[in-house]
């Protein structure tokens, strides 16, 4: 139902178009009753018969292909040498062996010949007295209006002028058929598309006609659009302005016009830096640090409706880096944490400061760098000697949240990660003595009953 919707056979209802009925005359499948119908309405029904003929059988080609004196360099649709073959074949009265010099399958040229002749006498409504042979030379406007017609949905355009692989409508992508008059041109519409099951499913795409977007055009003006995007160029790593004229979701033409505006730059420049293809040099340590200290912050103290930055906030601040430029370089040193202190009013940046801060000063007069895991968890990192003279773990976030402490040997390798230092006082640091006393004999080593800071119990 939806391949006789598309080939405008059917209406919404379901109901029969003029064209559809008019379909209903050929006993063939619903394309190439199309076909046919198109063939009458473009003045090349003779032409369009030997194409749905060729299309019906086997194949007029054995298995290594038809002989390559079969085309000409002036073909614009790989019929015209499979319909040669068929009148070389009626010329040699269909005998198998002049038929296999040539490439040709004796019994698919037959197949062919006849269903060409009773597709005639099914037009012409079997007044035809003799059989008529197709002139696709002299027919190729008429021709290529009705293949578009009938293969509207098979619209393509290859990958490159050398390469063997082409993107059709619907976003389908393929390989072409080794001898196509394809290659001889860009935009074409295919007869055969298939799928092929092997190590990978791939779709192959034959028997093509050649086209020009302004047949396209006249005959689907409603399937064009034309605009224009900013698209990065991998290459100068910059943002260039594409026009590009679709058909459907099928790029036909893709012209660059040079450097992007720069509003249409700032936003395509953003993204490739949050996918990773962009690296901003300075959006450091610090400044993943501001988003953590943020996102733990409006977490731990709901009550200072403080916002989160998601990854949404993130392509944002980075668009506001980007303002301005157009390629790599213009971003690529571009200062961060200003485009930060704008995120935030003036309260809302001190609350941050002051619930989530960057360092500590502790009870014994130590100052400590507080840094935030992925989940925004503060810790610190000390040696236990920094660490005497303070009994309990350090609290941020108006005291809501305790600061992990990673308790570092000496030698600044980290000992001990814990929630609670009293806990570690008890339990811990007698080991960590034990351990390492003897090794860094010139570091104070208190006795675990030595440390008067610890409460006493009673």
């Amino acid at each position: 139902m939806n391949l006789l919707a598309a080939l405008g056979a059917t209406e919404e209802d379901g109901s029969l178009t003029d064209t559809g009925k008019r379909m209903t005359a050929f006993p063939l499948p619903p394309r190439l009753a199309r076909l046919m119908v198109a063939g009458q309405d473009e003045q090349c029904a003779v032409e369009l018969a030997a194409v749905a003929a060729l299309m019906q059988g086997e194949g007029v080609a054995v298995k290594g292909g038809l002989n390559d004196h079969l085309r000409d360099s002036a073909d614009y649709t790989d019929f015209q040498a499979e319909w040669r073959a068929v009148e070389k074949a009626v010329d040699a009265g269909f005998g198998a062996a002049a038929c296999t010099r040539w490439g040709i399958s004796s019994r698919g040229a037959r197949e062919a010949w006849m269903a060409y002749r009773q597709l005639l006498s099914v037009g012409s409504r079997g007044k035809a007295r003799e059989t008529p042979g197709p002139d696709f030379t002299a027919a190729r406007p008429a021709v290529v209006r009705a293949m578009i017609e009938s293969f509207a949905d098979h619209v393509g355009v290859r990958n490159g002028v050398a390469a063997n692989t082409c993107r059709m409508a619907g976003g389908v992508g393929g390989r072409l058929a080794e001898g196509s008059v394809v290659f001889q041109g860009e935009h074409f519409v295919a007869a055969e598309v298939a799928e092929l099951s092997g190590k990978a499913v791939e779709t192959r795409v034959g028997r093509c006609t050649l086209i020009a977007p302004e047949d396209l055009r006249s005959i689907w003006p409603e399937r064009f659009s034309c605009g224009e995007e900013a698209v990065f160029d991998a290459a100068l790593r910059r943002v260039r302005l594409h026009r590009k004229l679709m058909y459907g979701d099928l790029v036909l033409e893709d012209r660059d016009r040079g450097d992007a505006p720069t509003e249409l730059a700032a936003p395509v420049l953003a993204e490739k830096v949050v996918d990773g293809t962009l690296k901003l040099v300075k959006w450091n340590d610090a400044v993943e640090q501001w988003i953590r200290r943020l996102n733990g912050l409006s977490v731990w103290m709901p009550e200072l409706e403080l916002p989160r930055f998601s990854e949404e906030d993130k392509l944002v601040a980075i668009s506001l880096v980007c303002e301005g430029a157009v390629g790599y370089k213009d971003i690529k040193e571009r200062e961060i944490i200003p485009v930060l202190r704008d995120w935030l009013s003036g309260w809302q940046a001190k609350a941050l400061d002051d619930y989530a801060p960057v360092s500590l000063t502790l009870p014994n007069g130590q100052h400590a760098k507080v840094r935030y895991g992925e989940d925004s968890s503060p810790v610190i990192s000390l040696t236990v000697q920094r660490l005497f003279g303070v009994a309990v773990s350090p609290r941020i976030a108006n005291g809501a949240v305790p600061v992990i402490v990673e308790v570092l040997a000496p030698s600044q390798r980290p000992w001990q990660v814990t929630g609670s230092l009293e806990s570690f006082w008890r339990n811990g640091y007698g080991q960590m003595k034990k351990d390492l006393a003897g090794r860094y004999p010139r570091h104070r080593w208190p006795d675990p009953g030595e440390l008067d800071f610890l409460p006493r119990s009673r």
